[in-house]
């Protein structure tokens, strides 16, 4: 398909992260990672995960190279008209 993208599963992909936050940080990443999801638009959702990743570098640091290897595929449904994204 022309013009096709691919985007990661946002379940599967919480579920990696969650791994690597510990069970003592599961809510909270949780939480955070859920705020770049909410934004309207994909420059606020890459914004977002941005301000979560620099948040959380000082105490979760593999977490967050995951997080940083992971941005582009998992928002990758951003770029979609909203009409198209997840409500």
């Amino acid at each position: 398909m022309l013009n096709a993208s691919w985007q990661r599963c946002r379940v599967h992909f919480m579920r990696d992260a969650l791994a690597h936050a510990g069970k003592s940080g599961r809510r909270v990443v949780s939480a955070f990672i859920a705020t770049a999801f909410a934004q309207d638009d994909a420059e606020a959702a890459r914004a977002q995960w941005r301000r979560i990743a620099d948040q959380l570098r000082p105490k979760l640091p593999k977490l967050v190279v995951f997080l940083d290897e992971a941005e582009t595929d998992v928002l990758a449904y951003m770029s979609f008209s909203a009409a198209h994204r997840p409500s």
